[in-house]
C-alpha cells in the first residue's frame, strides 16, 4: 500500500527500496511527460528527467506530449542521454492539425517513432473527463458515421508502415480501437493500446492482444486518493490478459505525482506483491516495450 503523499513528500531515487530500483535497470517508460508543456505544470523538465532516468539505469524513455511532436526534443538530447536511448513522437490533436497526415509524414521524417492517435481533443476522451478539462476545437474520431476508418487514417497508417513506427491508440473508443488496430495488424504495424484500464473491459483488451497488439497499462493512476483500488483492478487485468501482451509505463510527469522513474520503480514493485515474478514484470517494464519499438 502506497500513502498518500503531497508533492514534497515522495521519496527521491536513492530513497526507495533496493528491491524497487533494481527493477528500473534496463526498464523503458513508454509514456512520460516532461516540461516544456503549454497547459499543465510537469514535475521535471525534459533533461533533467534524463538525467535521472540515466542515474536509475533505465534502458530508454518515450517523451510525450498532447501538443507538440516530441521528435525533436530526443534528437537534441540523444547525446547527453546515451546509452539511455530516448524515442519522439506526436499526438493527433488539434496542436499539430488533429488528424493530420502532413505534420505525421514530416515528424516521422525526422525521427518520430511512436503516432498516437488523437488524445485530448479525442471525442472518447472529452466525453469521459468532460467535468474536469475544456478543450476548444471539434471532438476528434477516426470512424465515419458507417463505422468505416477515414480515409485520412489509412493515409497516416500507410506512413507509419512506410517509416517502420508504432502506432498507439491515444485516448479513442474501444469500438474505434478495434477498428484502428486491425487495419493496422492487415499492414503488419507494431500497435499498442494506451492506458487500457482507463475504459477497455478485460474481454476487449483480450480481443485486441489477439490481433497481436500490445497492451499498456499506466501506473500514475495508484498515486492519487483511489490508488490501491486501482492497482487492485489494473493487476486483475493484466493477469486476465497475461504479461506476454501487457507494458507498464507510467504517463507520470504530473507536479504532484513522484518523479517518473521513481513512481515506475514503485509501480513496477507493486506487481511482485501481488504474486507476479520478476521475470514477469522485468518482461513487462524492458522486455515488451523494447520489443515494441525496435
Amino acid at each position: 500500500m502506497l500513502p498518500r503523499m503531497t508533492a514534497t513528500d515522495w521519496p527521491s531515487l536513492d530513497e526507495i527500496p533496493e528491491r524497487a530500483r533494481a527493477l528500473l535497470e534496463g526498464a523503458v517508460d513508454v509514456h512520460v511527460h516532461a516540461s516544456p508543456d503549454p497547459d499543465a505544470a510537469r514535475r521535471l523538465d525534459a533533461r533533467a528527467l534524463v538525467r535521472l532516468a540515466k542515474r536509475a539505469g533505465m534502458g530508454g524513455l518515450v517523451l510525450k506530449s498532447h501538443e507538440y511532436p516530441t521528435a525533436p526534443l530526443t534528437w537534441a538530447l540523444a547525446d547527453e542521454a546515451a546509452p539511455l536511448r530516448l524515442w519522439g513522437g506526436l499526438a493527433l490533436d488539434h496542436g499539430v492539425g488533429g488528424l493530420n497526415a502532413e505534420a505525421v509524414r514530416i515528424s516521422l521524417r525526422i525521427g518520430a517513432k511512436v503516432v498516437w492517435m488523437p488524445t485530448f481533443d479525442a471525442a472518447q476522451w472529452r466525453t469521459y473527463r468532460s467535468a474536469s478539462q475544456s478543450r476548444t476545437g471539434v471532438p476528434l474520431r477516426v470512424l465515419d458515421d458507417a463505422g468505416r476508418l477515414l480515409p485520412v487514417v489509412h493515409d497516416i497508417l500507410d506512413l507509419i508502415h512506410e517509416h517502420d513506427a508504432v502506432l498507439a491508440s491515444g485516448h479513442l473508443s474501444v469500438e474505434e480501437t478495434h477498428a484502428l488496430m486491425a487495419a493496422a495488424r492487415e499492414r503488419g504495424i507494431r500497435s499498442m493500446v494506451t492506458h487500457a484500464a482507463f475504459w477497455f473491459p478485460v474481454e476487449a483488451q483480450q480481443a485486441i492482444a489477439a490481433l497481436g497488439v500490445s497492451i499498456e497499462q499506466v501506473g500514475g493512476p495508484i498515486f492519487g486518493v483511489d490508488g490501491d483500488r486501482v492497482f487492485a483492478d489494473v493487476a486483475r487485468q493484466v493477469r486476465a490478459v497475461g504479461a506476454e501482451h501487457v507494458i507498464l509505463s507510467t504517463d507520470l510527469g504530473q507536479a504532484p505525482n513522484p518523479d517518473p522513474p521513481v513512481g515506475f520503480a514503485l509501480w513496477a514493485d507493486r506487481f511482485l506483491d501481488v504474486g507476479f515474478t520478476e521475470a514477469e514484470v522485468r518482461r513487462m517494464v524492458r522486455d515488451n516495450p523494447l520489443a515494441l519499438l525496435d
